[in-house]
């Protein structure tokens, strides 16, 4: 019976190999490994826009990650043989256990044999010298006994041999999984080799496309070239302006100085005309009252006389009393016309005055009108050179755009630059412009004075010295005024060049002008353009100052933190000085930043430890 159950299991490992039970091969070739990447695959995205420098971190994970395949698929191997050597173990182990049993049992039946015949011989014995019911009773009991032993022996060898079987089941079917495992890493190093040779691809054609681009931006660096020449051309066109502007400004103080001592003469003149006419006046009036007691004695004088001369009776007397009064009447008369007479004349000359003073009122509102159309040009003009300057800043935003996709680093660096430079062109263009309108503003009050200094001024004042000292009142107000515009236009020039130069200021704190960022052509270029550019800056800051410069670093740090936010984490380490600069951050802050970046950045980084009596970031 055991032999039957051992050739069962011979012919059964022999005959039949099971499913799991093919050993694997122990020598992998090693080159089929190592040119495998590394996880599944969807981890790592070969994006067409990656620069050079993702391309390259990506390689090194993709080899970090082969290589712990590596060592997986080692371990495996070792697994393996442990396995198989347990295996081997456990086969010689039940062969031997089987041996030891069929041994056992072929034992146990050849020494039932010899009991069974020493009984019999025995029974026979004891039948002849007892009863045969007692012999055959002890027999069956005997036969009962081995049959127990030999049920219970079978038991435990049928459980034996299951659980070894189920052992080899449970073998089989760890190999089974083991070389299904084996067949994924395979099948995962062959993707990740195809995905390799892509990538190298990818790596041929960028660097093709930087090449153009290269070049692409050495003409561009060419027009920046050109575009400096006319920018210095520009800077002494200003420096020109300035001169011509000083001149001007000589001009109108000397001009100033004229209509001061025209006025000082007008009124000393208008001083003396009103002293000479009070003292004409008294002397009129004193002479017209001797001249009229002059003649009144004349007559009384006559009239005496002729009394003396005749003696004249009372109705001749009477007669020559009514002609002494009708005399006096027509004298009386004639004073009336006489008085009649200087009211007309002076009303004529209030009427003159009058009209002197509403053709004063139509000059000044005709000067209204002129002033009012000039600015309205002057309106027009700049929004030209407004549209021509933002025609010229959207070609530097091209340029620039297309300079961003050459470089991460040496982009912020040009685009920074570029902007400072459209900046500065509006600021001079607008400082152009403002001095173009100050030399026609002080051209036309120059023009209009001198007209006003004609002889149609000095005529007035003849005829009225009150008109020409109003009109000068008036020119001086309109000077004032003017002064003041240009006034308000100096601050505002001041203003501009404060903003350039906090622009100027900011920029140079954030890139610190890094020589291994700098593309060579830009580092020949000297900073000193910038410098002569924007010129010299006031130290006084005004409110609207410092709300256009938070207006800049506001919208400047939205732009910096936008990109700090979307880029990588490379770029993101780039970016962590300009966002400590504008956050003002201390340097313990920004060092923690740093630490944290490279803790997200590495593989076997040490997570940092915020300092004591601080909170960690929000980011974690």
């Amino acid at each position: 019976m055991f032999a039957k159950l051992k050739k069962k299991i011979a012919e059964e490992g022999g005959a039949s190999p099971r499913p799991g039970t093919a050993r694997i091969p122990r020598s992998f070739s090693r080159e089929s490994i190592t040119s495998v990447g590394a996880d599944s695959g969807d981890d790592i995205a070969s994006d067409s826009s990656c620069p050079r420098e993702d391309l390259l971190s990506q390689l090194l994970r993709r080899n970090d990650q082969v290589r712990k395949l590596e060592v997986k698929l080692s371990d495996y191997a070792e697994q393996l043989r442990s396995l198989q050597k347990t295996r081997e173990k456990l086969e010689i182990a039940l062969e031997k256990h089987q041996d030891s049993s069929m041994r056992k049992l072929q034992e146990q039946n050849e020494a039932y044999q010899i009991s069974r015949a020493k009984m019999a011989e025995g029974m026979t014995l004891a039948l002849n010298k007892k009863d045969q019911v007692t012999a055959s009773r002890k027999l069956n009991s005997c036969q009962a006994s081995v049959r127990i032993l030999t049920l219970k022996q079978l038991q435990e060898m049928k459980t034996r041999s299951l659980n070894l079987f189920h052992r080899r089941d449970e073998q089989d079917e760890l190999d089974g999984f083991q070389q299904q495992e084996l067949a994924k890493v395979k099948h995962m190093l062959l993707r990740k080799e195809e995905k390799l040779s892509k990538v190298e691809q990818e790596l041929e054609e960028r660097s093709a496309e930087l090449h153009q681009t290269k070049e692409q931006l050495h003409d561009s660096h060419q027009r920046l070239d050109n575009l400096d020449k006319s920018f210095q051309q520009l800077q002494r066109q200003i420096a020109a302006t300035d001169e011509e502007r000083e001149e001007f400004l000589a001009t109108k103080r000397n001009a100033e100085e004229k209509i001061s001592e025209l006025e000082k003469r007008g009124k000393e003149l208008q001083d003396t005309i009103q002293r000479l006419s009070v003292d004409l006046h008294k002397t009129s009036v004193e002479l017209e009252e001797k001249g009229k007691t002059i003649e009144h004695l004349r007559e009384k004088a006559v009239s005496l006389q002729k009394r003396m001369e005749g003696n004249y009776s009372e109705d001749e007397h009477l007669q020559e009393l009514l002609k002494e009064k009708c005399e006096l009447e027509q004298k009386l008369e004639e004073m009336r016309q006489n008085v009649l007479a200087a009211k007309t004349s002076q009303t004529e000359i209030t009427s003159a005055l009058e009209a002197q003073v509403l053709a004063c009122s139509a000059r000044t509102d005709s000067l209204g009108k002129i002033k009012h159309n000039d600015s309205k040009k002057q309106r027009q003009k700049s929004l030209g050179t407004l549209s021509r300057s933002g025609s010229i800043y959207g070609e530097r935003k091209v340029s620039q755009r297309f300079g961003y996709m050459t470089q991460n680093g040496s982009d912020d660096f040009q685009h920074l630059k570029e902007t400072i430079s459209a900046e500065i062109a509006k600021a001079l263009e607008e400082t152009q412009k403002q001095r173009e309108d100050l030399q026609h503003e002080l051209e036309a009050e120059v023009t209009a004075l001198s007209d006003q200094l004609t002889p149609s001024d000095s005529d007035e004042t003849e005829q009225n010295g009150e008109v020409a000292v109003t009109d000068a009142l008036r020119l001086q107000r309109d000077n004032q005024d003017l002064e003041q515009q240009l006034l308000e236009k100096n601050k505002t020039i001041k203003q501009l060049q404060q903003r350039l130069s906090e622009l100027k200021k900011t920029l140079q704190k954030e890139l610190k002008m890094k020589p291994e960022m700098e593309l060579p052509e830009v580092r020949e270029r000297p900073c000193s353009e910038l410098s002569c550019a924007v010129g010299a800056a006031t130290t006084v800051i005004n409110n609207s100052d410092m709300n256009d410069s938070r207006e800049i670093n506001f919208e400047y740090l939205k732009h910096v933190l936008l990109k700090f936010m979307s880029c990588r984490e490379s770029e993101a380490f780039q970016l962590l000085k300009a966002v400590s600069m504008l956050l003002n951050f201390t340097l313990e802050e920004e060092n923690m930043l740093k630490a944290n970046l490279e803790y997200k950045m590495s593989w076997f980084w040490s997570k940092p430890v915020p300092p004591l009596g601080r909170a960690p970031p929000p980011w974690h």
